[in-house]
């Protein structure tokens, strides 16, 4: 395939292009009363998407030109970044990338190193990263959940309550997942036991008629990741159970019609309790989520070469629980026999490669293939975590709802990120507060300090912008602010008052402003570093003289003779 070589000024200049697209539409959804977006759906027919979500403004645009979409893309790549960490802060770091991006352009073309340039953008970065933990107030209680919550959802206050909820009864951790809901209103529900949505493999399982519900008291548990097609090969192990007097629970990849109808007709001549129900996670995540449920109910996963001895299993390969509910969509497992100190373990090794991959830079490795492999990490942390919480986002239609799933799943990674690492002033304030302290800093030649000035210069910009998004006169509100010179001291743009930033509501959690700049200077990092871009031309000579209108009105019809 042909390719195009493009070099320096003109490839900078074609990246700055794409990354001013997505910047100027992504910059109106800034700040708690920025307007929204209507996005046009992919597919023809289907309703727009309506949203506030930068990030979600930022994947819908698609450059014409490849190499100005390059530039496009490397915005798209920093804000997945910190909506994976932190779900908040998309915005924040689009505008920054564009205000340092733009700076430093201006600066190259008069001569000033790139190199240099970026060595000295990693310095200011460094210094304002520990200025703003230093600055961090921490101990976050109830009032600031709801307070950081109705910031991230827009001022939605009834969503803080649900969370507050949430975390008083999970814990930090907060295993929480979020569904569409039914109705108009939001609901939490707190699930006691490890719980996932796989339900019984027929009705007949169903001991409970008025739930429609398998109950089984103090079963045992048989894992395995084959799919059993022969009666047979239960019928050791079924017999040992009945000995015992206890119900079986049957969790494996598939039971065959065949194998099936023999365990229903048993269960309901009540010669033993019995329900089967596949486990959790698709293809080859399965074997991982079987060996956390031999975990947590203190038995054995038969997969892999394992699995052709399940007819020789025995009661200590099972595992145990004190109750199993199983409905038509989901299993609750409760009073698992596990190690508690083996499940803690694991769940600190599930943490660790969970961080991994947050830490990974844009360009590192696959972001829908990091995002997957995160969210499946999460899914086994709360499974892990004996206690999950489901929050069902409510709305009077599908377009509002999913509307409000994006900015509440943002709050409640924003409260999470906001325990972490504690809270600043928000509303772009924190990080203009932190300007005249990047005076201390100095660096070892011209190039570098300009590097450093151009960071500085870039912290005023979201106050800027978040002012301006309000049609209120920025130099106005800066020049209070510095009249003040308070840490504390805020300007809450939606009710148009000053004051102390955690009493008029106007709160950032470090961490997402942390992340938002250290992604924003290394995606800049990345575009001063590249000198030549290397684009295929695409051979369209294949398509010569085809015509889908064409091609429709000369298809044969099937129904022809």
């Amino acid at each position: 395939m042909p390719t195009e070589i493009i070099y320096d000024e003109a490839a900078r200049i074609s990246f700055m292009r794409g990354i001013n697209k997505v910047a100027n539409a992504v910059s109106v959804t800034y700040g708690s009363a920025g307007p929204a977006v209507m996005i046009e759906h992919i597919a023809s027919g289907l309703p727009p998407i309506f949203t506030r979500d930068g990030i979600t403004v930022a994947k819908s645009i698609q450059c014409d030109d490849r190499t100005e979409d390059l530039g496009a893309r490397m915005l798209r790549d920093a804000a997945s970044t910190v909506s994976r960490n932190v779900g908040d802060g998309t915005s924040s770091t689009i505008i920054l990338a564009q205000a340092i991006s733009n700076e430093c352009m201006i600066h190259v073309n008069t001569g000033y190193h790139p190199i240099q340039l970026k060595r000295g953008m990693d310095l200011a970065l460094s210094f304002i990263e520990a200025k703003l933990k230093e600055r961090a107030i921490t101990g976050i209680n109830e009032d600031l959940i709801k307070k950081i919550s109705a910031i991230a959802t827009k001022n939605e206050a009834g969503v803080g309550t649900l969370l507050v909820e949430a975390f008083d009864q999970l814990g930090t951790d907060c295993p929480l997942t979020f569904q569409l809901g039914n109705s108009r209103d939001d609901k939490l529900s707190i699930v006691d036991g490890l719980s996932y949505e796989q339900g019984y493999l027929s009705p007949t399982f169903v001991t409970d008629t008025v739930r429609d519900e398998a109950i089984l008291e103090n079963p045992y548990i048989l894992l395995c990741d084959k799919e059993i097609s022969d009666l047979m090969d239960l019928v050791p192990i079924l017999e040992e159970v009945s000995v015992e007097n206890r119900p079986l629970l049957i969790i494996a990849e598939d039971v065959t019609d065949k194998a099936l109808s023999g365990l229903l007709l048993n269960h309901s001549k009540g010669i033993f309790n019995v329900a089967v129900v596949k486990p959790p996670g698709f293809g080859d995540k399965r074997e991982n989520r079987l060996n956390d449920l031999a975990l947590m109910t203190g038995g054995e996963a038969l997969v892999g070469e394992f699995t052709s001895k399940i007819e020789h299993a025995s009661l200590e390969q099972l595992g145990q629980a004190k109750r199993v509910i199983v409905s038509s969509e989901s299993i609750t497992i409760a009073g698992g026999y596990g190690d508690p100190v083996a499940i803690k373990q694991r769940m600190i090794q599930l943490k660790k490669e969970a961080e991994i991959i947050q830490q990974k830079k844009p360009g590192d490795g696959s972001i829908t293939g990091n995002k997957h492999d995160f969210e499946e990490l999460e899914e086994r942390l709360a499974i892990l975590s004996g206690k999950t919480g489901i929050y069902e986002v409510g709305g009077y239609s599908d377009i509002e709802i999913k509307e409000r799933m994006v900015r509440i799943e943002n709050a409640y990674m924003s409260t999470k990120a906001a325990i972490e690492e504690g809270i600043i002033a928000g509303g772009g304030v924190g990080l203009f507060n932190i300007i005249p302290l990047v005076d201390e800093l100095t660096a070892p030649n011209p190039d570098q300090q300009q590097g450093i000035q151009i960071v500085k210069k870039a912290l005023a910009y979201p106050l800027h912008k978040l002012v301006s998004n309000v049609n209120d006169n920025s130099e106005t509100v800066i020049s209070r602010l510095c009249a003040e010179n308070n840490p504390h001291f805020a300007y809450n743009t939606q009710d148009k008052i000053y004051g102390d930033f955690i009493e008029i509501g106007v709160i950032d959690a470090v961490k997402v402003i942390r992340l938002a700049l250290r992604n924003a200077v290394s995606t800049v990092g990345t575009l001063l570093s590249t000198h030549v871009v290397i684009k295929h031309i695409p051979d369209l000579s294949i398509m010569a003289g085809y015509s889908p209108e064409w091609a429709a009105a000369t298809r044969e019809d099937p129904r022809a003779p």
